[in-house]
């Protein structure tokens, strides 16, 4: 069971990353799209994404008596949206087009992803999470990897990458799905007498939920900033994508060294361990210049180490929680998708207003003052929310001993 599961997360992993980065990227090259009218379609997207959350995980609650169809529903729709955007050419406005294509591609992945990690809860129980989380994070940043090297390597023959990509991808969820059939559908009556409220009731979840949203929050900042930094700090435009690979792999290599030392020593230990090494290695890329490559591959690969923690440890954790508290795992992902979703929306609402009155302008983004105001807000800025969400993680150790 363990390595369908891997598998599937691997073909989740591959739509999540095409969400937020390909298919922008894409609209702008092929349809010359502005990139205002872009980045306002792009802020309601994402307002709907998060705001759907909650009640799609109370949609995969109340069809559990489903089995696996609801789940092929979503591959449908995952597969539908994903040949939209890159396989077919627009037939009306080219940002209308983006924009349906991205609903029915993020409605399905969302769904899929909240049932899978339900899937999780139910099929192992309290005491399996920390193993299970090797499986699955590791699939997921192996198909992100995947995701961010397939259109370039699928367009060498001169072919069109992204249209290669789509269809890889939709064979290969197809055959996820199919392959974890069987087992949703020997599960699925697992959740009937637990909690079906969206809303955790339990104090102690609703304090991880807020952790949830705080840890999210300097990944948020950096995901935001990262291709602004490489390429007006650094000056290393065409090494984004490699970077971006590096830091993902290193994430994928590390995941079963830090599930392994869970087992070991604690999960939350090991997570504070982790966020530690976050802090200290991401600090640094304050202090570079232009043309520093290998000290920020470096700082890429020391940060994905520690992302390898937040992706397998933090889930398992509210896993384990929700199993405790007999808290509905269909609602309770659809609430940690939300919280995820809401830190990079408030994020980036905050943020770049901020930059702005600082001195950064997107017009002269060289420029000394904007250039420090850059390095600042992506290195210092993120550490500082880092820390501030470890002394909250402290906090809510010493509040619930059951953690």
């Amino acid at each position: 069971m363990l390595w369908r599961y891997a598998l599937f997360s691997c073909a989740l992993g591959m739509a999540g990353l095409p969400i937020y980065i390909h298919a922008p990227k894409y609209f702008v090259e092929q349809y010359e799209i502005n990139l205002a009218t872009l980045g306002l379609a792009l802020l309601l997207l994402r307002s709907v994404d998060f705001f759907q959350d909650p009640l799609l995980g109370r949609l995969a609650s109340s069809t559990l008596s489903r089995g696996s169809s609801p789940l092929w529903i979503a591959t449908a729709f995952m597969c539908l949206g994903m040949i939209l955007l890159f396989a077919i050419p627009a037939v009306t406005s080219p940002i209308l087009w983006f924009s349906i294509s991205l609903i029915i591609l993020f409605s399905g992945f969302s769904f899929a992803y909240i049932r899978i990690y339900a899937f999780g809860v139910e099929a192992f129980g309290m005491d399996g999470q920390i193993k299970i989380a090797k499986w699955r994070e590791g699939g997921t940043l192996i198909g992100i990897c995947l995701a961010a090297a397939a259109p370039s390597i699928l367009s060498i023959t001169g072919s069109n990458g992204y249209k290669n990509f789509a269809f890889l991808f939709c064979a290969l969820i197809i055959i996820a799905t199919f392959l974890m059939t069987s087992d949703f559908s020997k599960t699925f009556f697992k959740v009937q007498k637990q909690t079906t409220s969206i809303f955790p009731k339990d104090v102690g979840l609703q304090r991880l939920l807020l952790f949830v949203f705080l840890n999210a929050m300097p990944v948020a900042v950096t995901s935001t900033l990262y291709l602004f930094y490489v390429d007006h700090v650094l000056g290393l435009e065409v090494m984004g994508g490699p970077l971006l690979i590096l830091f993902f792999l290193s994430a994928a290599f590390s995941a079963p060294f830090w599930t392994r030392w869970a087992e070991h020593y604690g999960a939350l230990q090991v997570l504070r361990v982790s966020m530690l090494v976050s802090i200290l290695s991401f600090v640094w890329a304050y202090n570079l210049n232009a043309g520093e490559v290998i000290a920020f591959s470096i700082i890429c690969f020391a940060t994905g180490l520690s992302l390898g923690a937040d992706m397998t440890i933090l889930p398992a954790i509210f896993a384990q929680r929700l199993a405790k508290t007999k808290h509905d795992p269909n609602t309770g992902f659809g609430i940690w998708n939300f919280s995820n979703k809401l830190a990079l929306a408030f994020t980036a609402g905050i943020l770049l207003p901020l930059m702005e009155f600082a001195g950064f302008e997107t017009q002269d983004m060289r420029s000394s003052l904007s250039t420090e105001v850059l390095k600042i807000s992506y290195a210092i800025v993120p550490c500082g929310l880092k820390i501030f969400a470890l002394i909250w993680l402290q906090n809510l150790i010493g509040r619930d001993k059951n953690l």
